[in-house]
């Protein structure tokens, strides 16, 4: 059986007082920690890595036994525009990694993972990217939302069942392929060149926090998590363990314990309402202080950074350039603090379907998405990697499919574009594959740039997509339910509102399916979120 998180509802429902959880939902409950626990791996990940840059224990460590995979789709060193325009310090440029969580339950022996011989298949649930300035020796995270809906890449097995627009996590489902999908699906549908990437295991999350001797954290509230079995039952600093460690990494059905709620009454106590949005949150300052314990606590010895090491390096996965890189990256940023890196968050909205039985595309029942939210996706990306887009070059031609059963939408969208010069040459119907549709701009592929000529005038739930059918020199655009023609190029050119249930007329707003507000770039924390002490 596989995992039915691939391109699966992803709901659950409040357990009615503390302990308990309704017997209709106990099935429910053993299978959903599957679809979060991989937030593990990043922190796993996140910890090797800060090691390595951080600290430069891997001078001290063996990392010949450090497994290597596939470079197949991973860009060169020098091969983005901010790396080629960046200032190179003592041979290294600018460069992006990859933080990627493999839950794959192969080898796997803990029951409470769950049985590999029946939960098959491979996600990412949560997806971080490191982008490394040698010149200042600077660290900036950018998370992207493991529920965002997206093309995935050419060639990827999706299954006979399953749609070829999924959620990105999924993109990971190929074994040993997964991560090339993976680096594809974000370079593809975001334009982010990717130079390399870390692939972990998530079971070593326990060993990592236990061999620190656990992670201290303030918590402001008490707070309760059924599913993850987070159960924080006093508030002040406290040292958490890594099986507590990990049931406050996989929360995402977060309760807590406000003023003037019965504290003895679980059931009465609010969730966050942003649940895995705010997970992301939390995951990135649980990083964050768990380097600082490591620094903290000395390990900066060959002996005790190995018992901290030992037990994961065998799990670890990175592509060739990466490993060869190590000890250079090590000697540059082993004076990195963990707390001064910006952490960020691509902005998302969601959609569930028309009635709140989840998604449908195509037919597919796709459970809750989130679509991605224009400009604002295009300008967090921009201030988490600086000139990172390339310079656009107009495509010979421009084609636009109506694919949100608008009337009138091609023919209004192609003036639109055309009054920025673009030459439209197409203006059709196509099928319309939902009731709410993101807008698709897809280029062929190496050609980033001419996408992003037709990308930077529309605003809303838009993705790029690299599509081999595509001719070169050609851009189709999938105008979907959501989006408008404004861009940036003249401020004069006409607009064309294509959601009016979404957006009021003659409002300025960007439009979003049912006129939400998307989530916000800025990581904060909340009043009852954990945070060092």
């Amino acid at each position: 059986m596989s995992l039915d998180a691939v391109g699966g509802a992803r709901s659950g429902v409040a357990p009615s007082r503390r302990g308990h959880v309704p017997r209709h939902l106990a099935i429910r409950a053993r299978r959903w920690p599957r679809r979060v626990l991989v937030a593990a791996n990043v922190v796993v990940a996140f910890v090797l890595l800060s090691v390595a840059l951080g600290y430069g224990y891997l001078r001290y460590v063996e990392i010949g036994g450090i497994k290597t995979g596939s470079s197949s789709g991973l860009a060169s060193s020098d091969g983005s525009p901010s790396a080629a325009a960046g200032q190179s310090y003592a041979g290294l440029r600018p460069e992006n990694v990859l933080l990627i969580g493999n839950e794959t339950r192969a080898g796997q022996v803990d029951v409470n993972f769950g049985n590999p011989a029946l939960l098959t298949g491979s996600l990412s649930d949560v997806i971080m990217l490191v982008h490394l300035d040698p010149r200042t020796g600077s660290v900036s995270l950018l998370s992207i939302p493991r529920d965002v809906f997206v093309p995935m890449p050419a060639g990827t097995p999706s299954g006979p069942d399953r749609s070829p627009y999924q959620k990105i996590d999924a993109a990971l489902n190929d074994g040993s392929f997964g991560p090339n999908n993976l680096v594809d699906a974000i370079t593809d549908d975001f334009g982010i060149p990717i130079n390399h990437y870390v692939e972990v295991d998530f079971d070593e999350f326990l060993q990592v926090v236990d061999a620190l001797g656990g992670i201290e954290m303030d918590f402001p509230e008490r707070l309760y998590d059924a599913y993850s079995g987070l159960d924080i039952t006093h508030t002040g600093c406290q040292v958490l363990d890594g099986k507590q460690a990990l049931a406050l990494v996989r929360s995402r059905h977060l309760q807590y314990d406000p003023p003037g709620v019965d504290p003895a009454d679980v059931s009465a106590w609010p969730y966050d309402p942003e649940s895995n949005l705010a997970r992301i949150v939390r995951d990135q300052e649980l990083l964050r202080v768990l380097v600082r314990t490591a620094e903290s606590k000395g390990f900066t010895s060959p002996l005790r950074i190995n018992s901290l090491l030992g037990a994961v390096l065998g799990n670890l996965t990175v592509d060739p350039g990466f490993k060869s890189q190590l000890l250079d990256l090590a000697l540059r940023y082993r004076h990195l603090d963990a707390f001064a890196p910006k952490a960020t968050t691509i902005p998302v909205t969601e959609e569930n379907g028309p009635y709140g039985n989840g998604y449908v595309y195509e037919g597919f029942q796709l459970g809750d998405v989130e679509l991605p939210d224009e400009p604002a996706d295009d300008q967090t990306i921009e201030r988490w990697d600086s000139g990172l887009f390339p310079q656009p070059v107009d495509p010979t031609a421009v084609q636009v499919y109506d694919i949100a059963g608008t009337p009138g939408l091609a023919t209004s969208t192609g003036a639109a574009l055309q009054a920025y010069g673009l030459h439209v040459t197409t203006e059709a119907y196509a099928t319309s594959p939902a009731s709410v549709t993101e807008t698709v701009v897809e280029y062929h592929p190496g050609q980033l740039a001419e996408g992003f000529a037709v990308f930077r005038h529309l605003s809303g739930a838009v993705v790029l997509d690299a599509v081999p059918s595509v001719p070169a020199g050609t851009v189709e655009l999938l105008a979907g339910s959501t989006f408008r023609v404004d861009g940036s190029a003249s401020a004069s050119a006409p607009t064309t509102s294509t959601s009016p249930t979404s957006t009021p007329a003659g409002s300025s707003a960007v439009p979003t399916p049912g006129g939400q507000a998307p989530s916000q770039a800025a990581n904060r924390l909340t009043p009852y979120d954990p945070r060092p002490c």
